[in-house]
């Protein structure tokens, strides 16, 4: 579909605000778009299994509650488990708990490591609360509890994000996206990335080679590639030095969607809701120009 028929399949539609949501006045509009049931995890869920529900789920953030009662404890996300074992502050505790040993580090339970003190919306928020507290946190998603404190849904970026891809927002790309991209090359190894991630507060890395996107490599891309077997026979050894010093290219995506600067956000919304990706690189000549991500969006809703 070229754009200009893109638009016009949206016009009808209008501009996203969520002042005339369909479902605004109604109690528990929230989990209209919040994803449910929710995968949850035990506080006493070893770190690797962890890593493996995550790989297998696609999720980049999992809740931990009390298999018991359901009740809301903590919550993981990908970012947490490679500051855990890329080198970030919570590397400090297989240093220091584990002498450096990191399959003894991978067999803890999640609690080690999850955040404790939780930011939660209720099921009987409006969408508008979730996402001002997400702005207010600089969070990625947020569960949702009932009354009791028991989990029954997730609401992320991605489901916001997803509120736009069937709308004109009269926005460009150009507008949202931010100019100074973080990047890596295609030699820069998994460790080096995985440091940056955590020490800048990013979780994708485009990797450019003479000036054009080749690649991009994510949180989640770490994850997976944390729960592949051959990785678990280095954890098993007690070292990953070599595996970490593996490039990042060759665990990145390579057939990299782009956008163009000039285009309407809610036609990049779409394109990431197709390919089910959080960010897009925004590229004119195929030369880098900016990247825009789920959370972006967050800046034009009213």
């Amino acid at each position: 579909m070229s754009r200009e028929s893109f638009r016009r399949s949206l016009r009808d539609k209008g501009p996203l605000s969520l002042k005339d949501h369909p479902s605004k006045k109604r109690e528990g509009e929230i989990l209209h778009i919040a994803k449910s049931p929710v995968v949850t995890m035990a506080p006493t869920t070893p770190i690797y299994d962890g890593i493996q529900i995550m790989t297998k789920e696609g999720f980049r953030r999992i809740p931990i509650a009390n298999p018991g009662t359901r009740t809301l404890e903590g919550i993981v996300t990908a970012t947490d488990i490679i500051d855990y074992l890329g080198g970030g502050k919570k590397f400090q505790i297989i240093q220091k708990k584990f002498a450096g040993n990191i399959f003894k580090a991978i067999n803890e339970p999640i609690k080690l490591i999850m955040i404790k003190k939780v930011v939660s919306v209720q099921t009987s928020a409006k969408i508008s609360k979730a996402i001002e507290l997400m702005k207010q946190q600089n969070l990625g998603g947020l569960p949702v509890v009932d009354d009791k404190n028991r989990v029954k849904a997730i609401i992320t970026e991605r489901d916001i994000a997803n509120m736009f891809a069937d709308r004109i927002s009269g926005v460009t790309v150009t507008r949202l996206m931010s100019k100074k991209v973080v990047t890596a090359i295609p030699k820069t190894t998994i460790f080096e990335a995985a440091r940056t991630m955590t020490t800048r507060g990013f979780r994708r890395l485009p990797i450019i080679s003479e000036g054009k996107v080749v690649g991009i490599v994510t949180a989640m891309d770490i994850i997976r590639f944390f729960g592949s077997g051959k990785v678990f026979r280095y954890l098993k050894s007690g070292s990953i030095t070599q595996v970490l010093n593996t490039p990042a290219f060759e665990i990145a995506t390579k057939d990299v969607a782009t956008i163009e600067p000039d285009v309407d956000v809610g036609q990049a919304a779409k394109v990431m809701q197709e390919k089910n990706i959080g960010a897009l690189p925004v590229a004119k000549n195929g030369k880098l120009m900016g990247i825009i991500t789920e959370r972006d969006f967050f800046k034009i809703i009213e």
